[in-house]
């Protein structure tokens, strides 16, 4: 029998505040800012892991409000799936593996931000029906 390949499966988050998306700058790497979320881990759903990691890395508690996309990156052998979420709690901080976590009006992002994140943004701001299934 073939061996199934390895993928790394990823949930993140928009959370919006007016006509501004939350993102969070990571503490590793170039330091990049990013929406909040990562990797999903063995026996977790991939709704627990978004909750998860936004709880993590921001210090809110979410409610998933709908599927945004999903985004197959071949090179990388990941998958990503965005999603819309609504605050129900918490208080919003900086947590694990982020130096800072900001609003940003989505019509001035920060400079350092990686590419897929403003096609993601993009499509965010479609605010189409069905969820964009997309291969960055």
């Amino acid at each position: 029998m073939k061996e199934l390949p390895k993928i790394v499966v990823a949930a993140l988050v928009f959370i919006r505040k007016d006509d501004s998306i939350l993102l969070a700058k990571q503490s590793y790497g170039q330091g990049f800012w990013s929406l909040p979320g990562g990797v999903m881990e063995a026996g977790e759903s991939i709704d627990q892991t978004a909750i998860r990691e936004v709880r993590d890395e921001t210090g809110l508690e979410i409610h998933l409000d709908k599927l945004v996309g999903v985004y197959s990156k071949p090179g990388e052998g990941a998958l990503a799936l965005t999603f819309e979420g609504s605050v129900t709690g918490g208080e919003l901080r900086a947590g694990n593996e982020v130096s800072e976590v900001r609003f940003f009006p989505l019509d001035s992002l920060p400079e350092n931000i990686r590419d897929h994140l403003r096609q993601r943004v993009e499509d965010y701001r479609a605010n189409s029906p069905a969820p964009v299934i997309r291969t960055q």
